[in-house]
């Protein structure tokens, strides 16, 4: 099996501020590395393990909600999504308050 590729983190990501109290009750802060959490965006195993642990975590739809709102937490694995699946939720969230204006 061939070792998992990881990216480092971002810079300046390890500067930012803990988004919210929630943070301290992350699943992923007492579990493996900070760049476990930061997957090659290719490297679909380790994308998967990252997003099992959130599938466990107590705050995931804390985290996930601090993603998406913050274009700090851009990259890596925040609330079981991807940098995609977190682009597609706010376009989509977008085009539903665009049609709820125009009704």
């Amino acid at each position: 099996m061939a070792p998992t590729r990881m990216r480092p983190r971002p810079r300046g990501t390890d500067l930012l501020p803990a988004p919210s109290s929630w943070a301290g009750e992350a699943l992923c802060a007492r579990v493996g590395r900070p760049g476990d959490w930061y997957p090659d965006e290719d490297d679909h195993d380790a994308t998967a393990a990252a997003m099992e642990v959130c599938g466990r975590c107590p705050v995931r739809d804390a985290c996930l909600e601090a993603a998406v709102a913050s274009r700090w937490l851009e990259y890596g694995i925040w609330g079981g999504t991807t940098r995609a699946d977190r682009r597609r939720i706010r376009r989509n969230r977008k085009n539903a308050a665009r049609k709820a204006a125009a009704a």
